[in-house]
């Protein structure tokens, strides 16, 4: 889930998630919490973030195994990802990458043992 670059689609808004929070608690009658490290971070952080935790490595499965073309076209193949490369899914992840690709600068390094910390850190500030 991503609120900070998605194609308008309400079920990607942090609000649908605490409805969604809310409405699972109420009918379980328990106290689950969604978490969304993603929420506040844009394509290129987590381009950025997928290197950071898995290498190289973990960046080609992400553009090789995930899909998110919303024609779900995927025997068209890009640098990013498959997809139409038309849609606003496919734009949004194609920019994404072109930006993660152009960075000079790379953010705090981010370990395995530290990842999540480090996600949760980053969207504390943020809020």
């Amino acid at each position: 889930m991503c609120q900070t670059d998605f194609s308008g689609y309400p079920d990607c808004r942090e609000d649908t998630i605490k409805a969604l929070q809310v409405a699972t608690n109420l009918g379980m009658d328990s106290n689950f919490r969604f978490e969304t490290p993603l929420m506040w971070v844009d394509k290129a952080q987590t381009y950025e973030l997928a290197e950071q935790l898995g290498g190289p490595w973990f960046v080609n499965l992400i553009n090789t195994h995930t899909h998110t073309c919303y024609m779900g076209v995927r025997n068209q193949t890009h640098a990013w990802g498959a997809g139409c490369g038309k849609c606003p899914a496919c734009e949004l992840r194609q920019k994404g990458w072109e930006k993660y690709n152009s960075l000079k600068q790379k953010p705090e390094q981010i370990t395995r043992k530290n990842g999540l910390e480090t996600i949760l850190n980053l969207f504390r500030k943020r809020r």
